[in-house]
């Protein structure tokens, strides 16, 4: 790794060309089925129903089976196509049973009947279906996000960057990571209260989401900390962006009275690590290294590319503007 450059705006810089190895094979996602799919597969179950339950006759009740693919349909479909289904269901079954029936009449009001309490049990069964699954997505999305900020957490971070660096395997193209933290965050919480902690980092979750591009990924990791996963950008865009990014929040927090600065490490990969840890490693590094050198600076390194000539002249560190490093 070369010696570190620190810029007159704060901003440090390193280089490393580990070579790290890439070449881990990606893994096999799992395809998930349409819901065109799944309403065809629901509605070729029910029709086979349909035929066991004319083949059977009218004593044999096949009203438990039609359940099947409209739970299926249901949970992978939608609540409308869980409907049209039921409806479906309700029909078949109702005509099997009077084709089983050779002729036999039954009175229409009876006919009516049955076929409303079949449909009704049909959409009994599709409510309790789709209300159980849309409150498991409900838990599972307040799993992903942090309660206060608003921004996915550290675990969600860990799934869509484990899928970044996979794309990233594939198509051979560089990422960065910032990881900045909130340098005197405890300095505001001990002062001033925990509730204007709170407002501290709410107004720096949103600072960070409207100075960032939607494609990139922002999470709050824990505490003051916050990542930055950026698609498909080198190491001067991911400078330029972070760089963009400490501006407006210095520019926020001073309205708000708030003083404090922002370290960031900013780690370019140009061949993507082969583990999750390697990212978040090489940007926690990088942003103690910033805290230790010239708090609230900017600390950037490249790792995985080809050596460059050696940089010239190092000029003095700088800090900001009534900050003590």
């Amino acid at each position: 790794m070369t010696p570190p450059t620190v810029d007159p705006g704060g901003v440090s810089e390193t280089h490393s060309f580990d070579g790290e190895d890439a070449g881990r094979p990606p893994t096999d996602d799992l395809g998930a089925l349409s819901r065109a799919g799944v309403v065809l597969i629901s509605t070729g179950l029910i029709l086979c129903i349909g035929v066991g339950d004319v083949l059977t006759g009218p004593d044999v009740n096949f009203t438990l089976l039609y359940l099947g693919p409209i739970a299926f349909g249901a949970w992978l479909g939608s609540t409308r196509w869980g409907f049209g289904l039921s409806a479906l269901a309700s029909i078949v079954s109702s005509s099997s049973d009077l084709y089983a029936r050779q002729g036999t009449q039954l009175p229409g009001g009876v006919l009516a009947w049955n076929l409303m309490v079949q449909f009704g049990v049909f959409l009994a069964l599709v409510l309790l279906i789709t209300g159980l699954r849309d409150r498991l997505e409900v838990e599972q999305q307040m799993a992903r996000t942090d309660p206060l900020t608003g921004l996915p957490n550290r675990r969600a971070f860990g799934e869509a960057a484990t899928l970044e660096l996979e794309r990233a395997r594939r198509s051979g193209r560089p990422l960065s990571f910032a990881y900045l933290d909130c340098d005197d965050f405890k300095f505001v919480n001990d002062a001033r209260g925990h509730h204007e902690g709170d407002a501290l980092l709410v107004v720096v979750a949103q600072t960070m989401r409207a100075s960032t591009r939607s494609v990139d990924t922002l999470a709050r990791l824990g505490g003051d900390e916050f990542g930055l996963l950026m698609h498909e950008t080198d190491a001067a865009a991911a400078l330029a962006l972070v760089t963009r990014v400490r501006t407006n929040l210095l520019a926020a927090v001073a309205r708000h009275g708030w003083n404090v600065g922002f370290s960031i490490g900013v780690a370019t990969f140009v061949e993507a690590p082969n583990q999750l840890d390697d990212l978040l490693a090489r940007g926690d590094e990088l942003m103690y290294e910033a805290k230790r050198i010239a708090r609230g600076s900017i600390r950037s390194g490249a790792f995985g590319a080809a050596p460059v000539a050696p940089p010239g002249p190092l000029p003095d560190h700088t800090r900001e503007p009534g900050r003590e490093p």
